[in-house]
């Protein structure tokens, strides 16, 4: 197994004095540090940004992320038995931005970037995943994904220069859920990318039942995101006053090289942190949420 889980690293174990993202990966390897991320419960849902691209209609990337979620939450944990979690699609949504609202309704957005890439190094990125999630517990409480669909063709297979959809998204569903790129090459979660992603490995397997091990049948499954779901961005959602108050730190970028880095395809952001999925990158540093 060489598995890795991203984690938040805390403040006493960072030359920045700050939380970090960082992986504790099996087996262990000399700079695993931290708390591993999940989801806190086995219900989780995901939509797709309603336009789509113009390199793939909103029914093919439907078809396409359904597949590449399931190759997870279908794995298999031996016995028979799968990873106790369940991810549902929740339909198309207007939203096209990636943000975590403390105080509205959320999403858990995919989304295609055809107008241009919005972060450095775009004709190296594939695409991002960005998580926020609580820097002491390391619970997620947001993902969202951008493919870059700008500089970036994409196919439905593993097609002579172009890059394979199916294979892009698999991967990006790891780090969704929470994990963070292998040191096996042939495992979907390797920090690079090349044509078969699509297909999980033993190492896949293997991290994905430890992340959500098998158990209990799920019963009154609720995939509701955080504060309830809504199709629009906060700025177009009504006002809502709740008691109380949540704190947060500004954004802050984090230095070249972590191993939750790109993948050609990762990507992970904060209450915590954000990796690129790329033909190779490091992890970004978000904000931290208290709820």
């Amino acid at each position: 197994m060489a598995f890795c889980r991203t984690s938040v690293c805390p403040p006493e174990k960072t030359a920045s004095g700050k939380a970090e993202t960082a992986a504790v990966c099996t087996p262990p390897q000399g700079n695993d540090c931290g708390t591993p991320l999940a989801w806190p419960s086995p219900c989780v849902s995901y939509s797709l940004q309603e336009d789509a691209s113009a390199q793939v209609s909103l029914r093919e990337a439907e078809a396409i992320f359904e597949q590449a979620f399931a190759a997870w939450t279908e794995a298999d944990c031996g016995g028979g038995q799968t990873p106790r979690m369940e991810v549902t699609y929740l339909g198309p949504v207007a939203c096209d931005a990636h943000e975590y609202n403390k105080r509205k309704a959320n999403a858990n957005i995919i989304m295609f970037r055809d107008d241009g890439w919005p972060y450095l190094d775009s004709g190296n990125t594939l695409a991002l995943t960005t998580v926020t999630y609580h820097l002491k517990t390391g619970e997620i409480y947001d993902a969202d994904m951008e493919v870059n669909s700008f500089d970036v063709v994409l196919s439905q297979g593993d097609d002579s220069g172009s890059f394979d959809l199916l294979s892009i998204a698999t991967h990006e569903a790891g780090h969704f859920l929470g994990l963070s790129h292998s040191s096996e090459p042939s495992a979907t979660m390797v920090a690079g990318y090349r044509p078969g992603l699509r297909d999980l490995s033993q190492d896949d397997r293997d991290g994905i039942c430890a992340v959500y091990p098998p158990g209990a049948p799920i019963k009154g499954c609720d995939p509701t995101p955080r504060h309830g779901f809504s199709a629009l961005c906060a700025a177009d959602q009504p006002e809502v006053k709740e008691p109380g108050g949540c704190a947060a730190a500004p954004r802050g970028n984090a230095g070249q090289g972590g191993r939750g880095g790109g993948l050609v395809l990762a990507a992970l952001a904060l209450l915590g942190v954000a990796a690129r999925a790329r033909r190779g990158a490091a992890p970004r540093a978000g904000r931290e949420e208290a709820c």
